[in-house]
């Protein structure tokens, strides 16, 4: 049957009372979950992706709190996976969601990228051992995965120099490990919509919950566009469709 997950990055969550950037990361956070709430009782929902940089300020009650605000409007599984600004062993600490999500036709598997406090990609040996259990599990026909970084180039220099090295050596690996079942990877950190491939695999970088990051920028610049997310419908004929949506008003 077909599937529909939720894709939501770059919460940037903050101390409660507290802003970034002059945005209050919650308040943006709660305007995208609620229109998406909308969505969903319209089209449904099977799942959510948060990937990555869910916290600016990564302490266990911050990650609690993205957690109840997530209930607030979904019940359904979450897969979350740590970015640059994320800590990984206080995730683990709250209890966030980074298990795969496994149905009997497609499987949603996170690929750590991050290392704590730096913004380049780091992938490891650990983190590809990680990945290549997490893609032994069940007997899917099709793998979605997730990432935080990018794994194309996003005409943003001061971003580009951060993406995932060898994207092409990367899922060809990936893929072998998987019995052939990826069919496209998505993506945060880039805080903008982004649309690429990699050899055959389509790669869908999602906008910011918070705050946008100017396209093309040489250097740090924030766009005026408003918060949004993205759609991923996965088919039962092993493809996917991305839609992008904004916070309207």
């Amino acid at each position: 049957m077909a599937r529909r997950v939720l894709h939501i990055s770059d919460c940037h969550l903050v101390v409660r009372g507290e802003t970034l950037l002059q945005i209050d990361t919650e308040a943006t956070l709660r305007a995208v979950l609620h229109q998406a709430a909308g969505d969903a009782a319209r089209n449904g929902c099977d799942a959510i992706i948060a990937s990555g940089d869910v916290a600016h300020t990564p302490t266990v009650p911050v990650y609690e709190r993205f957690l109840r605000i997530v209930s607030d409007y979904f019940d359904v599984p979450v897969l979350s996976l740590p970015g640059n600004h994320d800590v990984l062993h206080v995730m683990q600490e709250a209890s966030m969601p980074m298990d795969a999500i496994v149905w009997p036709d497609w499987h949603l598997q996170a690929l750590d990228s991050h290392e704590d406090d730096k913004p380049k990609s780091l992938i490891t040996d650990i983190d590809r051992h990680s990945v290549a259990q997490g893609l032994q599990q069940g007997a899917a026909h099709s793998v979605l995965l997730a990432t935080h970084h990018p794994l194309v180039e996003v005409d943003c220099p001061w971003l580009d120099k951060d993406r995932i090295a060898e994207p092409l050596e990367l899922m060809n690996w990936l893929n072998g490990v998987s019995k052939q079942r990826i069919r496209g990877v998505v993506f945060g950190h880039a805080h903008q919509v982004v649309e690429g491939r990699v050899g055959g695999w389509p790669v869908f970088g999602a906008p910011s919950t918070g705050f946008q990051f100017q396209p093309r920028s040489a250097k740090f610049a924030v766009d005026d566009q408003g918060p949004g997310y993205q759609w991923l419908d996965l088919a039962d004929d092993k493809t996917i469709k991305r839609t992008v949506r904004r916070v309207e008003g």
